[in-house]
C-alpha cells in the first residue's frame, strides 16, 4: 500500500464530530472524547466470532507447549509488549511462552524508532532465532492502519513456515486482509480518531480489548481458571500469598485448612499451585494423585471437580449449608435498560443480581443471553454470601427448582427459536421439564394482582400497563378453580417500539420536550438573524429548554454561547454506538426532566397531558374490543402499572393517569403498582413451587 492510499483509511480519516475540539471548553472536549471511546465496545463486538476463532485455533497449540508471538509497531508493538508481559504472572504461564517483538526493538518501548515499521526484512532478522514451530507456535500481528510493512513481514515469515497466523486491524478492507497471510483476521472499525490519525486512542482502545480478549480466551480454554477465579497463580509475592490463600478458602469446600498455617502448608506441597492445592484438598487424595488427575482433565479443575460431592463449597471456615440442599426459584427481569434477577430459599432467603440491557431487539440476542447469565449469578453470589449458603460457582450447580426469565421481545418467533434452548443449556434445565418458564418480560406482572396470599385473588381479570422507555398494555384471564393456576393472556395493545407508537412511555415525553425546545430556538434564531447569540437573547428560552440544555451540557449562559449555538438537535442525534448515548435513550432521558419539573409549569403539564392521552389509547382496545370476554370490564378487573415512569416514588404521572382515567368513567376495581418485577416474579413461583405466603414484598 502506498503512501496515498492512507487516505482511504478509517482510521486516517477526520472526525466530523470533533472539527471544533479546539475551540470547546474543557468539560465539552473530555465528553467529546469519551464519547467517542464509547464506539470502540461496538466495534470490537463486531468481531467476536473472528475473535473466538482465533482463540480456538491457539488454544490447543498453547496447551501443548506452542508459543504465542505478538509483532506490532509503534501503539499497536507496545500493546503486544503488555499484554504479552502481563499473562505469566497471571496465569503461571511460562515466560517464554508468550513474546513480543517490536520494529525498532526493545527501544521503540520508550523512544520512537523512526522507519523501524517500514523495515519489512527486518521481520527475518527477529523471528529466526525463534525457530518457529509449524505445529505448535501462533503468531499475532498487529497493525491500526492493516498495511504496516514490518507486520506483513513478520506474518509473512510465519504463513511460510506453517505457523498458526492473526491479524488485528482496525480498519476493513486492508492491505493484511487482502493479503492471504492471515488465518483469522479480526478487524474492529473504530471509526476516525478524535484527532486524526493518532491511532493511539480508539484504535490503541480497540486493540487492547481484542488482545485481551484473545490471550484470557486462551488461558481459559486451557483451564488457567475456575470459573472466574485466577486458580492458577503462584504466590510469588505477599498480595499473590494472601490472594492464594483467599482462593483456597473460598473454593476448597468443606475439606478447608482451618488456619492460613495449614493452608500454607498444602501450597508448599503443591509447589505454590493454586489449582493443584484445590484438586488435593477436594480430590481428598495425594499430591501426586490430584497431578495425574488434572493433567487427564486437560488442566481444567472444573473437569476434576465435575462429580464429585467436595464441589460443594464454603465461604470461610463457619458452619454453612451446602447450595445442594438448597432449594431454589429464580425469576430473571430481562428488561430493555436492565436485567434483574432475584432468587429466593424455601425460608423466604434473598438474593439479588443486575446486569445491562437485555431486550434482544435493541442490544441482539448474545448480549441479551450474557446479560441473564450475569444477572443470575450475580443474584447467586448475593444470596450465598448474604445468607451463609455456600456459593455456587455456576448456574447449574444451584438446586433449581424453578426458573422463570421473562425478556423483552421475546415474543418475536426468531428470539424465542435461539433463547430457548440457550437458556435451557445455562441453567442446565430441560424444556421439556416444566421448571423452566420463558416469556415475555410483561407476563410476570399479571401474578401481581394477587395480594400475595394464596386463595386470595380478587379479581379474575388482568390488565397491565407499562411506561418505561415505552409502553405497552396487556390484558389476562384467571381461571375460577385453583387461584395458583397459569394466568392467560387475552389481549395486547402497543409496544410497537419508539418509531411507531410507544406512545406514553419515557421515549414520547422526551420527543415532546425536545420538540417544543426546538421550536423555541429556531424561533430565537429568527428573532436573532442579523446578530449573534447572546445571553440577553437567550432569556426568553422557558425554563424547562433550558433545563434541557444543561442536560446535554449545552451552555445557554455563558460565554461558550457563541461556541456551541445553542445546537440541540446534532448532539440529541449523535450516535456513538453505546446504547446509553444513542439518540433513544438521550431522548427517552429528557422525560425525568419534564415529571420533575415545576408542576405549575403549562408546558411539562402539557407534554404529560399528551402523554396520558397516549396511554389511555393503548388500554383502550383492551376495554372496548368486541373480540374481549364479556367479563373484561374495569369494574371487576385488576389494573397494574409499572415501568419507571408509574411506579416511582414520583407519583405525578400515576396520579394524572389515574385522575385521566376517572374523568373517563373508567374505575378499575383494584390499581396495583409493581417496582420490582424481579422480586414479584420471584414471589410468584415461591408460592408455587412452596406455598409459603410471607415472601418479601
Amino acid at each position: 500500500m502506498t503512501l496515498v492510499d492512507l487516505s482511504s483509511l478509517q482510521t486516517e480519516g477526520r472526525n466530523p464530530r470533533t472539527t471544533n475540539i479546539d475551540q470547546v471548553s474543557t468539560l465539552e472536549l473530555c465528553r467529546l472524547i469519551n464519547d467517542e471511546d464509547a464506539a470502540v465496545v461496538p466495534a470490537v463486538k463486531e468481531c467476536l466470532a473472528d475473535i473466538a476463532r482465533a482463540i480456538d485455533a491457539m488454544a490447543e497449540r498453547v496447551r501443548n507447549g506452542g508459543r504465542v508471538i505478538y509483532v506490532g509497531a509503534g501503539t499497536s508493538g507496545r500493546l503486544g509488549v503488555v499484554d504479552s508481559s502481563e499473562i505469566p504472572p497471571t496465569f503461571s504461564a511460562s515466560h517464554g511462552q508468550f513474546i513480543a517483538l517490536m520494529a525498532g526493538g526493545d527501544a521503540a518501548m520508550r523512544v520512537a524508532q523512526e522507519g523501524a515499521e517500514d523495515n519489512m526484512n527486518a521481520a527475518e532478522t527477529d523471528l529466526g532465532p525463534l525457530n518457529l514451530d509449524s505445529q505448535l507456535d501462533s503468531l499475532i500481528g498487529i497493525a491500526a492502519s492493516g498495511r504496516t510493512p514490518y507486520v506483513m513481514g513478520c506474518l509473512a515469515y510465519a504463513k511460510k513456515r506453517e505457523c498458526v497466523t492473526i491479524g488485528v486491524a482496525c480498519c476493513r478492507p486492508s492491505a493484511m486482509e487482502a493479503s492471504g497471510l492471515v488465518d483469522c483476521m479480526i478487524s474492529p472499525v473504530s471509526g476516525p480518531e478524535v484527532v486524526a490519525g493518532s491511532t493511539r486512542m480508539k484504535a490503541g482502545t480497540a486493540t487492547k480489548l481484542v488482545l485481551n480478549m484473545l490471550s484470557t480466551g486462551v488461558m481459559i480454554k486451557i483451564g488457567k481458571t475456575y470459573g472466574n477465579m485466577m486458580v492458577d497463580l503462584k504466590a510469588s509475592n505477599l498480595k499473590l500469598q494472601q490472594r492464594s490463600r483467599n482462593i483456597i478458602k473460598k473454593l476448597s469446600g468443606f475439606s478447608c485448612p482451618s488456619t492460613d498455617e495449614e493452608i500454607d502448608d498444602i501450597l508448599r506441597r503443591c509447589d505454590g499451585s493454586v489449582k493443584l492445592a484445590l484438586a488435593t484438598l477436594a480430590i481428598g487424595s495425594t499430591v501426586d494423585d490430584a497431578r495425574r488427575q488434572l493433567e487427564a482433565a486437560g488442566g481444567k479443575l472444573t473437569e476434576v471437580l465435575k462429580h464429585k460431592s467436595q464441589q460443594r463449597f464454603k465461604t470461610d471456615g463457619g458452619n454453612v449449608t451446602p447450595p445442594g440442599n438448597t432449594p431454589l426459584v429464580m425469576y430473571v427481569d430481562g428488561g430493555g435498560t436492565k436485567c434483574a434477577a432475584v432468587v429466593l430459599g424455601q425460608d423466604g432467603k434473598i438474593g439479588k443480581g443486575e446486569a445491562g440491557p437485555c431486550n434482544a431487539t435493541d442490544v441482539g440476542l448474545d448480549t441479551s443471553i450474557s446479560s441473564i447469565k450475569l444477572a443470575a449469578q450475580n443474584a447467586l453470589d448475593s444470596f450465598s454470601s448474604s445468607n451463609d449458603i455456600a456459593p455456587c460457582l455456576n448456574l447449574q450447580s444451584a438446586d433449581f427448582v424453578s426458573v422463570w426469565v421473562g425478556i423483552a421481545g421475546y415474543d418475536r418467533p426468531e428470539v424465542k427459536a435461539r433463547m430457548d434452548p440457550s437458556l435451557s443449556s445455562l441453567f442446565n434445565i430441560p424444556l421439556e421439564s416444566g421448571k423452566l418458564k420463558i416469556s415475555n418480560d410483561i407476563d410476570v406482572l399479571a401474578s401481581a394482582a394477587s395480594d400475595g396470599n394464596v386463595g386470595d385473588v380478587s379479581h379474575k381479570t388482568t390488565v397491565v400497563l407499562i411506561a418505561g422507555t415505552g409502553s405497552v398494555a396487556m390484558s389476562y384471564s384467571r381461571g375460577d378453580q385453583d387461584p395458583k393456576e397459569e394466568v392467560i393472556r387475552i389481549g395486547r395493545s402497543g409496544g410497537w417500539g419508539h418509531l411507531l407508537g410507544d406512545d406514553g412511555g419515557g421515549f414520547c415525553l422526551g420527543r415532546e420536550a425536545i420538540r417544543k425546545a426546538l421550536y423555541e430556538l429556531d424561533a430565537l434564531r429568527i428573532a436573532n438573524l442579523n446578530s449573534p447569540l447572546s445571553n440577553e437573547s437567550v432569556r426568553s428560552v422557558t425554563p424547562l429548554s433550558k433545563k434541557i440544555l444543561e442536560h446535554f451540557n449545552i451552555p445557554a449562559n455563558s460565554s461558550d454561547l457563541h461556541k456551541s449555538n445553542l445546537d440541540l438537535l446534532s448532539t440529541v442525534l449523535a450516535d456513538t454506538g453505546s446504547n446509553d448515548s444513542s439518540p433513544k435513550s438521550k431522548i427517552s432521558q429528557v422525560a425525568r426532566l419534564v415529571l420533575e419539573h415545576d408542576p405549575n409549569c403549562f408546558m411539562s403539564n402539557e407534554i404529560i397531558n399528551t402523554g396520558i392521552s397516549g396511554l389511555i389509547c393503548t388500554l383502550s382496545p383492551l376495554l372496548h374490543s368486541s373480540t374481549m370476554p364479556s367479563s373484561l370490564n374495569p369494574a371487576s378487573t385488576t389494573l397494574v402499572l409499572s415501568g419507571s415512569l408509574l411506579s416511582n416514588e414520583n407519583s405525578r404521572y400515576r396520579d394524572a393517569l389515574l385522575g385521566e382515567l376517572t374523568r373517563n368513567g373508567i374505575n378499575f376495581g383494584d390499581v396495583k403498582v409493581v417496582k420490582s418485577p424481579a422480586l414479584t416474579g420471584a414471589n410468584a413461583l415461591a408460592r408455587k413451587v412452596f406455598g409459603n405466603s410471607g415472601f418479601i414484598c
